[in-house]
């Protein structure tokens, strides 16, 4: 299942890279139509807005989950969050109210974030599965300091880690909150690189590197993606 945050997921890109996995063996698609039809049918989608409608969607998902097992016989086996930060700023940005009643707990930034980590623990506890979530990470200049102030700051705030670019060292700032932390048993960064791989003499590939950050194993993958998906190259 694929929870879309950001709303930048397309669909049609997935059905093209799925067809060209399934025509790796023959080169044709040619009596695996069904077998196609049956993957995408194990694939389920939604779209959130906001973080209400994102609450909404976890505070329903096992009704949803029992409903397609019911129906299509279909267990889940991986929930997939992209992205998990897309309404952190506005959510910190906005003022929130209590809903209608004294009884009610009024929405803030915290807690969203205990209700988002609470619903995500209840559904695993009835649904075990693996959970992978996306982010973006807070790169660059602070307030437009020059390059050694700006490093000395960064690594020097709390809850601020660095990360490895050849022989360059990234600060980075961690913006989800502790409760969101305390969900997280590993953590994968992948970046783009300024290297291209060369695939045709006519065609090259931009070439992207991911690394262990939890646990941290100290050495880097480097990947490309193709038509029919991702390639690791070292």
């Amino acid at each position: 299942m694929f929870i879309d945050l950001d709303c930048r997921f397309d669909i049609l890109r997935l059905s093209e890279m799925l067809k060209h996995k399934i025509m790796e063996p023959n080169g044709s698609m040619y009596d695996h139509e069904e077998l196609f039809a049956a993957c995408m049918r194990r694939f389920m989608y939604v779209r959130c807005y906001d973080s209400l409608e994102f609450l909404a969607t976890l505070k329903t998902l096992h009704h949803r989950l029992k409903r397609e097992k019911a129906m299509h016989n279909v267990n889940i086996q991986l929930l997939m969050i992209d992205s998990i930060g897309p309404f952190h700023w506005v959510d910190r940005g906005s003022t929130f109210f209590p809903l209608g009643s004294h009884n009610r707990k009024c929405l803030s930034l915290q807690s969203i974030s205990e209700t988002v980590v609470q619903e995500i623990r209840k559904l695993l506890v009835l649904h075990p599965m693996l959970v992978i979530a996306t982010k973006e990470i807070v790169l660059g200049n602070v307030y437009g300091m020059d390059e050694a102030k700006q490093n000395k700051y960064m690594l020097e705030a709390s809850g601020v880690r660095s990360i490895t670019r050849s022989s360059q060292q990234l600060p980075y700032r961690e913006f989800m909150p502790p409760i969101w932390q305390s969900l997280i048993t590993h953590k994968i960064l992948v970046r783009a690189s300024d290297d291209h791989l060369l695939i045709r003499p006519d065609q090259e590939n931009s070439l992207y590197l991911s690394e262990w950050l939890l646990p941290s194993l100290g050495f880097q993958d480097k990947f490309v993606v193709k038509d029919a998906g991702i390639f690791i190259v070292s």
